[in-house]
């Protein structure tokens, strides 16, 4: 019973549709053209919006970043040069300690 009160006011609301749809036309357009205006103004920001981002990663990002790599490079091979001493030192009480052979004694011959 209820499909058949659906499809009468389904019938009415065409008849309203059709026979209003022609004054509605200009009220339609407007709207379009506010939403044409406002997704063309969101395309527009957007665009502004990416170039601003790849300004600031050219002029901020990447000389910070370059600029780190060569404080930490500079710091590593400081590093090393402080360390490379003391390197050299350890490694040859090492060998001294580790690779000394003292005279062996030839074996008593029978």
């Amino acid at each position: 019973m209820a499909f058949g009160f659906f499809s009468v006011f389904a019938v009415i609301a065409a008849l309203i549709v059709l026979a209003f749809g022609a004054a509605l036309l200009p009220a339609l357009i407007v709207v379009g053209a506010v939403v044409l205006v406002l997704s063309l103004f969101a395309a527009v920001l957007g665009v502004v919006f990416r170039i601003i981002g790849w300004l600031l990663l050219v002029a901020l990002a990447l000389p910070l970043m370059l600029a780190t790599f060569g404080l930490a490079l500079a710091f590593g091979i400081a590093i090393l040069h402080a360390a490379l001493p003391l390197l050299i030192v350890v490694g040859i009480v090492w060998l001294i300690a580790h690779h000394h052979r003292g005279a062996q004694v030839a074996p008593p011959a029978r």
